[in-house]
């Protein structure tokens, strides 16, 4: 009885009949969801110019970005906690977080946590995230 491969004997194949690294031989398996042969054939086909190219510094380029792009989102914004529409308390979202964290790592602390969440919820407390995202002011444009 035939065992099945595993994962890193499917990538070892991919590596020797493509010629290709780990790294791209494990994106375009995962890409074919396991799947060896049509792995084979999406490389085969990336080869030939008619598939998906997979350009891995273009990747990380852009997941950088992203990352960029969310902690400038983070930094720029704010957790209210309001009652009836008024603003009871105002933190900037990353003191929230890690105060969120401190509390999330004390035992103690957390069961207080818990039963706080509980009693605001049941007394229409809101908790409220707010982005206050300042956009440049393009003087050239007049455009923001």
């Amino acid at each position: 009885m035939n065992e099945p491969w595993t994962e890193l004997e499917k990538i070892d194949i991919l590596r020797e009949r493509m010629g290709i690294g780990y790294e791209e031989a494990r994106t375009a398996l995962n890409l074919a969801q396991g799947d060896v042969l049509k792995a084979l054939d999406d490389l085969e086909r990336v080869r030939n110019g008619l598939g998906q190219d997979w350009d891995f510094e273009e990747q990380s380029q852009g997941i950088l970005d992203s990352i960029k792009s969310t902690m400038s989102n983070i930094s720029h914004s704010t957790i209210s906690l309001k009652r009836h529409d008024n603003t009871i308390i105002s933190l900037s979202a990353p003191l929230g977080l890690a105060l969120a964290y401190t509390v999330w790592r004390r035992p103690g602390l957390r069961l207080l946590a818990l039963v706080g969440a509980v009693g605001a919820a049941m007394n229409h407390f809101e908790l409220e995230v707010a982005s206050n995202q300042v956009y440049p002011y393009d003087r050239e444009t007049g455009e923001f």
